[in-house]
């Protein structure tokens, strides 16, 4: 008698949502056996997860929380390889940020999301609702660990993350508003011409791309990532779709950033951009040296001393999209 095949519940308890309790999805792991839950805590780190379901072999890998736990789980898959290959990962958005999720995982966040899902791979149909993205894979961290993740931030980014976390969150905003409420702090501030203190001062960056492509100089700020789109269905990256990296870097100060931002975020592959203050292309491997700390999938990493670090996508996985 061949057995139900698993899937592995990579539960978050302290994400957002999950904090205020679980009441409206309970019922639905416990009618279904084939549901194996991990729940992530101090007791239980995220490497231990990762080679558990390593031995459950599941046909479906569901993660329950926001960016940082997926970031961290596709870290430990990735650099431990407990599975090869790994399965479809289905994301249950209840997190702080859930980026990732609104790029490439499930629409809802509730019970009938988990519902959908559940209908779809008992029907066998998973493959149908996939969508493949690479993943981005970061060397060079100062606490010697290899990074794996979506999204990588720098310079501006960071300072953005650090206001709505200081500023925003305190106001009882999250998600999607949060970040439109930054984005309109942080453009009116530039418009005034009154940066806040200490942040969106830009950093001297180096960028060398795999082609021998050299860029120097101060960044307002820099991105690099796998997904389709970003915070507020944004698509700030050009002249990059056949790349697995696609990468953006604005100078400081910018030319023109406010009147500009429309463009910046959701212009087409032709963007009429000064090409000295507006910078975006593909590639397969970046390296950038940069002092301050980055972030990856709203995680803080400082980079090793007098390296550069380096950014690739080697891999790429298959996600549900539901």
């Amino acid at each position: 008698m061949s057995r139900t095949p698993a899937i592995g519940f990579v539960n978050n308890r302290r994400s957002e949502r999950n904090r205020r309790g679980m009441a409206d999805l309970e019922p639905i792991l416990a009618a279904h056996p084939e549901i194996v839950r991990f729940d992530f805590t101090e007791a239980n780190s995220l490497r231990a997860i990762a080679r558990e379901l390593g031995r459950l072999k599941p046909e479906l890998i569901l993660i329950n929380g926001g960016d940082g736990t997926v970031q961290g789980i596709l870290t430990e898959l990735l650099e431990e390889r407990p599975l090869d290959p790994v399965p479809p990962i289905a994301i249950l958005p209840r997190g702080m940020a859930n980026m990732t999720a609104a790029d490439c995982g499930l629409r809802q966040r509730g019970p009938r999301a988990l519902k959908r899902l559940l209908a779809v791979t008992r029907r066998g149909l998973l493959d149908r609702v996939t969508v493949r993205r690479r993943v981005l894979r970061v060397a060079n961290l100062a606490d010697g660990s290899v990074q794996h993740g979506m999204f990588l931030g720098a310079a501006g980014i960071t300072d953005a993350i650090q206001l709505c976390k200081s500023r925003v969150h305190s106001l009882g905003l999250k998600g999607e508003v949060a970040h439109l409420v930054t984005l309109t702090r942080l453009l009116w501030a530039f418009a005034r011409g009154r940066r806040p203190p200490g942040m969106l001062e830009g950093e001297k960056v180096a960028i060398r791309f795999e082609d021998g492509e050299v860029r120097e100089g101060r960044q307002l700020l820099l991105l690099a990532t796998t997904l389709d789109r970003l915070v507020l269905a944004s698509r700030p990256f050009w002249n990059c779709f056949a790349h697995p990296l696609r990468f953006t870097a604005i100078r400081h100060p910018p030319e023109g950033l406010v009147r500009r931002a429309l463009s910046v975020l959701y212009g087409g592959d032709r963007r009429a951009l000064p090409k000295d203050s507006y910078f975006s292309r593909g590639g397969v491997r970046v390296e950038l040296e940069l002092e301050r700390e980055i972030t990856i999938d709203g995680q803080f990493y400082r980079p090793e001393a007098g390296r550069p670090l380096i950014v690739t996508a080697p891999d790429e996985l298959r996600f549900v999209r539901l």
